[in-house]
């Protein structure tokens, strides 16, 4: 039971079913999702040598080590991907290089990275 609005009216909450459970990206998505990680991730490692991102799915791990190698490219330095937990992956600059910059379209070929 949850209250909404704080109103005192109390409504059921159930989990939507879901068919299939997995919806897989386009390739399109697929590249757009990676460059925004990549992006994000790159931009902490820049600031702190580390990040931590959640992973909940074995597609995310892959996706995330895919992300590393693109970070790898744009940084000029090895990145390191491995699982922190069961939901997480951690990243680390393995050897820092000289000063680098992460931008949003960096890197974007316009295909999938393998």
């Amino acid at each position: 039971m949850w209250d909404a609005d704080g109103s005192g009216d109390v409504r059921d909450v159930r989990e939507v079913p879901q068919e299939g459970a997995r919806t897989p990206l386009t390739a399109e998505e697929e590249l757009r999702s990676r460059s925004v990680f990549a992006t994000e991730i790159g931009a902490q490692l820049a600031r702190q040598g580390w990040a931590v991102f959640p992973a909940h799915t074995p597609e995310e791990r892959i996706r995330l080590f895919a992300v590393a190698q693109i970070i790898e490219r744009r940084l000029g330095c090895r990145v390191e991907a491995v699982p922190e937990d069961i939901c997480s992956m951690r990243f680390t600059v393995v050897s820092a290089g000289a000063a680098y910059e992460v931008g949003p379209a960096a890197g974007a070929s316009g295909q999938l990275d393998t």
